[in-house]
């Protein structure tokens, strides 16, 4: 172990020279520790998947963690001594939080104290007097998490007196800077998908990945290609991992856009949609040509429905409207005989209507079996209403006779 972080220190001292940051893009674990204590804040303003923190101090501290994705730590271990025993962390679930007082150190290093009760300073070649080296703090946090990576270290003598730190400014980069172990993941172009609807997304650079929130996530492991299926518009972090255990991570949008809903109003013959900015229009599942406009005048009886659509190009179908188109027409039309019936289908009723020069006698309304449905004697009269609301739905005959002995018939449909 020992000649292992004598090389991994060798990686790292061309990095201490830089000064603050990242030391490692495609880590996870945040390191922070001093000798002094106080109150610190952590800022997590960045939006990395299963952030794992550790802390060390010889006097107490109180660590408040808070920020935007505060809710992607999954792990925040205390492993230090604490004089007068009010060390405490807030802001995440107390069931990830696990306070060791001086536990052993995993690493054996002359130059460092044999438990963890402070780190201070980030020179690995620094003899600290009675605290814990560097190399014993980043080792210690490194086999409890195993399955992460650093991503830096933020080591200081004096008090934290209050400090917030954003998780994006990064640290000292004490240790870990091992940029041969990170690798480029490439996600693709941000989706946009419509509510209900899916999206295949492909991740390239590695060998498996995991997709963090798994919510609206379906994947067959390597989950390199997975469908997409969110409710809402979401920020998406795909880690992947290569056969060496390096890894690193990207992000992809799938912006969700609302359903429109197709509702349509008739007035006559005429029916009004809303719901889009465009629309298609049809009759009886047919479409319509060159119909598109929000307003449509039917010219015949039919059921129709319009195909609603938004800017953002999401759809909606309405449901049915049953238009009846009330045209007059004739069963006869000679110089004598001139007699309308309308409108067909009927709903609540059906009108007769004849001209001067015919004389109707009588008006007999049969159904399809020849059952008698109506009967009326017409003469003197020009104009009939026939009430139809309590007929069933179908087919009828009506017979017209006239005082020439001549009898019309025209079949008719009663529809409510």
């Amino acid at each position: 172990m020992r000649k292992f972080l004598l090389s991994f220190t060798c990686v790292l001292l061309a990095y201490v020279s830089h000064g603050q940051g990242i030391c490692n893009e495609g880590g996870n674990i945040l390191l922070y520790s001093n000798y002094d204590g106080g109150t610190l804040t952590i800022d997590v303003d960045e939006n990395i998947p299963d952030i794992r923190i550790g802390l060390c101090s010889y006097e107490s501290i109180t660590v408040n963690i808070t920020g935007t994705y505060a809710g992607n730590v999954s792990s925040v271990v205390y492993a230090g001594y604490d004089d007068d025993g009010t060390t405490a962390v807030t802001g995440v679930d107390d069931a990830i939080v696990d306070i060791r007082l001086y536990p052993a150190v995993t690493l054996d290093d002359p130059d460092g104290y044999g438990f963890m009760i402070c780190a201070y300073d980030c020179d690995t070649d620094f003899v600290p007097g009675g605290c814990n080296t560097v190399d014993q703090l980043t080792n210690y946090f490194i086999e409890e998490w195993s399955d992460a990576a650093l991503r830096f270290s933020q080591l200081q003598y004096g008090t934290w007196g209050g400090a917030t730190l954003q998780m994006s400014s990064g640290g000292n980069c004490c240790l870990g800077a091992i940029t041969s172990c990170f690798i480029d993941i490439e996600s693709g172009k941000d989706a946009v998908i419509c509510a209900g609807e899916s999206t295949t997304l492909i991740a390239m650079g590695a060998d498996t990945y995991t997709w963090t929130p798994a919510d609206g996530i379906d994947c067959v492991a390597p989950c390199a290609t997975v469908t997409a299926s969110p409710d809402e518009t979401t920020e998406y972090i795909i880690t992947g991992t290569d056969a060496d255990g390096c890894f690193g991570t990207d992000t992809i949008i799938v912006y969700v856009n609302p359903v429109p809903e197709a509702l349509l109003t008739v007035s006559g013959d005429t029916i009004t949609a809303t719901g889009g900015v465009s629309y298609v229009w049809l009759q009886d599942g047919e479409v319509i040509p060159g119909a598109s406009g929000p307003v449509y005048i039917a010219s015949e009886t039919g059921n129709y429905s319009v195909v609603a659509t938004t800017a953002e190009g999401c759809s909606d179908t309405s449901a049915l409207a049953t238009v009846i188109v009330e045209v007059p027409q004739s069963i006869s039309e000679t110089d004598a005989d001139l007699v309308y019936v309308y409108p067909i289908p009927a709903s609540g009723q059906l009108i007769v209507q004849w001209d001067t020069e015919t004389e109707i006698t009588h008006i007999e309304l049969y159904n399809v079996s020849g059952s008698l449905c109506y009967a009326s004697g017409a003469v003197g009269i020009r104009i009939l209403n026939i009430p139809t609301e309590h007929l069933p739905n179908g087919a009828y005959v009506l017979l017209l006779g006239s005082s020439g002995g001549k009898v019309m018939q025209q079949p008719v449909v009663v529809q409510h």
